[in-house]
């Protein structure tokens, strides 16, 4: 029994830990209502494991935009874009390939990011 629980503990911090770990290219499509708007969202993660982001809006050809501030705690992440006067609160699916939450920026909106690209190899 005791052998069974072990198991079944670190297959749940193994999962756990996977869920966490959000590096890479995500793509999302925001319906603004008045057309379709293709994001990816480039988040890197640093030595002391901060996370840092990028956004790029693809039909309106803007890349780069900063992400002033990344969160990431049980699973709910935190976006803020000042340049846009925009933020995401999502939720990182317990297999990390998607994540879906709300992108306010004057109205919330619903958003999806999925595709996930990792951009480490480790």
């Amino acid at each position: 029994m005791k052998r069974i629980l072990t198991l079944l503990t670190l297959t749940m911090a193994a999962t756990f830990a996977h869920a966490q770990d959000i590096a890479g290219d995500w793509q999302g499509t925001l319906d603004t209502g008045m057309g379709q708007l293709r994001l990816v969202l480039h988040i890197t993660k640093a030595v002391d494991n901060s996370l840092k982001a990028t956004l790029d809006s693809v039909d309106q050809a803007a890349n780069g935009i900063p992400v002033n501030s990344v969160t990431l705690k049980d699973s709910k992440l935190n976006l803020d874009v000042t340049a846009v006067h925009g933020t995401y609160e999502g939720k990182v699916s317990a297999d990390a390939k998607t994540i879906s939450g709300t992108w306010s920026q004057g109205k919330p909106l619903p958003l999806e990011f999925g595709a996930r690209y990792r951009t480490d190899q480790n």
